[in-house]
């Protein structure tokens, strides 16, 4: 009897252990889980009465609007070891003069540059000049009423976080635009 009465304490602290071990982390995760659906709930509860995301995609279509007149395809046909080569690449109008700032490695060896506005109008442009060091070239289209000079930086830095756009022409995809955001700063 006296080993029943010295073990009987030790085993009801073994079970009791026991039961904490097993149901424990169950009830933790269910705690986690309530406390994930109660944040989820808070959240979509102030998406509901805000139109925060309706303006944001107001403000991203009217950069797209802003900026989409001021982008140019550009067609390239070149010679290279007698052979004719087609290329393509994109660029942007910087003035109303009819020059168009696009990266050299596009137009380097062009025997033939044509540029498509988005109103789908094709014009014929020549190289005025180009840096292959900073890859970068300019070219120049007939001036018209249809140049509409891309909007340049305001000035103010830019930050990490920062939301940014491209717009362009990848793997001939005309008129493409991405959105981003500033990763870091201060990179080569």
């Amino acid at each position: 009897m006296r080993r029943i009465v010295s073990f009987g304490p030790a085993f009801v602290v073994l079970v009791s252990a026991g039961v904490v071990t097993l149901a424990l982390p169950d009830m933790v995760r269910r705690i986690a889980s309530e406390q994930t659906r109660a944040t989820v709930q808070l959240a979509q509860q102030s998406l509901d009465s805000d139109d925060v995301l309706e303006r944001l995609n107001r403000a991203v279509r009217n950069v797209a609007v802003s900026v989409e007149p001021s982008v140019v395809h550009i067609q390239v046909e070149a010679d290279r070891d007698d052979t004719r080569r087609f290329s393509s690449g994109s660029g942007w109008v910087f003035d109303t003069q009819g020059h168009v700032v696009t990266n050299a490695h596009v137009v380097a060896a062009a025997t033939q540059i044509r540029v498509q506005f988005a109103d789908a109008r094709v014009v014929s442009a020549s190289v005025v000049g180009m840096d292959l060091t900073g890859d970068i070239a300019v070219l120049r289209v007939d001036a018209g009423p249809h140049l509409i000079p891309l909007r340049r930086a305001t000035g103010t830095r830019l930050t990490k976080g920062d939301r940014v756009f491209a717009f362009g022409s990848p793997f001939n995809f005309k008129f493409s635009m991405s959105e981003g955001v500033v990763s870091a700063l201060g990179r080569s």
